[in-house]
């Protein structure tokens, strides 16, 4: 028989990982359908944790998935040629100005990956999402955080960080956990102090949903302010979130870098037909806004009513806040099948964050909670 190998210890392991990412937390998804059942097995379970599309799937995206399923043997387009022109052409900006990836993820990863060297800083909000921080970690950057002001991005203590010389600068907006936007003056004036070696990246993840008159549009600003990236997603308004499509536009010089580190096949061929068949969907995303604005009202009405703060959003969930820890609120809520979001990982404690469901879904949402909180 063979020598049995000498265990690993965590010592040894640590001697070999690099030091940067030691300061990492995995990232803490929200409780899936799965888990709710094997360990609560409640008897109807309603899922509003994750931000997905309450509508779910277009039925062409599913419908254009299952026609691919059998060329599935086959490579698909590295360069996803096709859904790089059809996401120009709906967005009014050249294939040569879009990259894809495999879920915005990706995309946000590629940017530190083609543009940030060890020890130049990132700047990123503190209570955001957790990816524009991992991104700069893994690539060695120094990650500078700036403080929310009354729930908001303060762009105003990002422009005051600008002597910092930063390489990039994330941004969320609408900001997921608060659902909060920063408008288009505010972005204007930080794209003018900051320095044209600077990217600064606007993640509009959830902008789709939003309805706000003075909502930055982006790709106009890029027109004037080169260094701005705009990274947006499917997963939301396009009800993809389990196939992983992100994408970005950037100027033309830019993308050609980010190629420079995309993985081949980053995108495969049936993610590549369902985008497709998204984006010709229209009637699909018309609905998802129309539920969204509806079910947005009708859960302001219910806060309002029990006297439960909460925070005006822009996105497909709204933050709330009760007087019981966020993590023993959404454990109770659990026993009843009803899964939402405690923001303690956002550093929010007393914070909860519920997508906005159908008319259906958000009435059982607001019975499990009359129950828990009496």
């Amino acid at each position: 028989m063979p020598k049995s190998k000498t265990k690993l210890t965590e010592a040894e392991v640590l001697k070999m990982a690099r030091a940067s990412i030691q300061a990492l937390k995995p990232y803490v998804p929200g409780k899936s359908i799965d888990d709710v059942r094997a360990k609560y097995n409640p008897k109807q379970i309603t899922k509003l944790g994750s931000n997905e599309n309450p509508l779910g799937a277009s039925q062409k995206v599913i419908q254009a998935v299952q026609v691919a399923l059998p060329q599935m043997s086959l490579y698909p387009d590295g360069a996803s040629q096709k859904l790089r022109a059809a996401l120009a052409e709906a967005n009014g900006v050249n294939a040569a100005e879009v990259m894809v990836g495999n879920g915005s993820d990706e995309i946000l990863l590629m940017i530190a990956a083609a543009f940030l060297n060890p020890g130049e800083v990132v700047l990123v909000s503190e209570n955001t999402f957790s990816e524009y921080e991992f991104s700069g970690r893994v690539l060695d950057g120094k990650i500078v955080k700036i403080p929310l002001k009354n729930h908001r991005y303060d762009l105003e203590g990002f422009r005051k960080n600008l002597k910092l010389k930063p390489k990039l600068i994330f941004l969320c907006n609408p900001n997921n956990p608060t659902g909060n936007y920063f408008n288009q003056s505010e972005l204007e004036k930080l794209l003018k102090a900051a320095a044209p070696q600077t990217l600064v990246i606007v993640d509009e993840a959830y902008a789709e949903y939003a309805t706000a008159k003075d909502f930055p549009r982006c790709l106009e600003l890029q027109k004037k302010f080169p260094n701005l990236i705009v990274s947006r997603t499917f997963s939301k308004i396009f009800g993809m979130a389990g196939l992983r499509l992100g994408y970005c536009f950037a100027h033309e010089l830019l993308i050609h870098e980010l190629a420079r580190v995309k993985t081949p096949f980053n995108v495969n061929l049936l993610v590549q037909a369902g985008g497709l068949a998204g984006l010709a969907d229209k009637g699909f995303k018309a609905r998802s806004i129309k539920n969204n604005i509806q079910g947005r009202e009708f859960l302001y009405q219910a806060f309002a009513k029990r006297k439960i703060e909460f925070l005006l959003t822009e996105a497909n969930f709204i933050c709330f806040k009760t007087s019981v820890p966020a993590v023993e609120l959404c454990e109770q809520l659990l026993h009843q099948g009803m899964i939402i979001r405690a923001l303690k990982s956002f550093g929010l404690d007393y914070w909860n964050r519920v997508t906005i469901g159908t008319p259906s879904q958000n009435k059982i949402f607001i019975a499990a909670l009359d129950s828990v909180l009496g």
